[in-house]
Formats: C-alpha cells, structure tokens, sequence
C-alpha cells in the first residue's frame, strides 16, 4: 500500500545493525524515528550505502508513523558518493 499511495520525504539513516534499519523523519512539524526489517531485502540494498545519512522515506498520510524505507520495487536508500 505504501508503494502505491505512501507520500515520500526526507529521512535520515540512523544506524544498519542485525538486517534491521533504524531511520528519522518529520511530517507537519512531527519527528518520527522507527525501523524497518530488512533482512529478506538484503539483495536491494545498494552497494556503497553510507550506515549513517541522507535517505528518502514513504508513509501513509494518514498515519505518518507506518513508513518504509526498502521495498523489493523501491528503494528509500542513496549510495554513498565521496
């Protein structure tokens, strides 16, 4: 559901550890930090991604806290350049 009608934003990765990432966000003023279990999804995860910085996020606008960073048809995370 949230690939189809998620709003997409801005986000920061906060921390890679054990399949899980851990990421913040805001929307209208609300800061939201939550993880995501990618442990299945480790296949899309693109190399060079940075365990901390820049990274987009999709959730409801109904429900600002249910969000996504890595689905198996979009990915959230950016590789990380030098």
């Amino acid at each position: 559901m949230l690939l189809s009608t998620g709003k997409m934003g801005d986000a920061n990765l906060l921390e890679i550890r054990d399949g899980l990432l851990f990421y913040s966000y805001a929307v209208r003023g609300v800061e939201y930090t939550a993880s995501q279990d990618v442990s299945s999804l480790t296949s899309f995860v693109p190399d060079g991604v940075a365990s901390l910085g820049s990274i987009c996020v999709k959730y409801d606008p109904r429900n600002p806290a249910n969000s996504i960073v890595l689905a198996e048809e979009w990915s959230g995370l950016r590789p990380w350049r030098a």
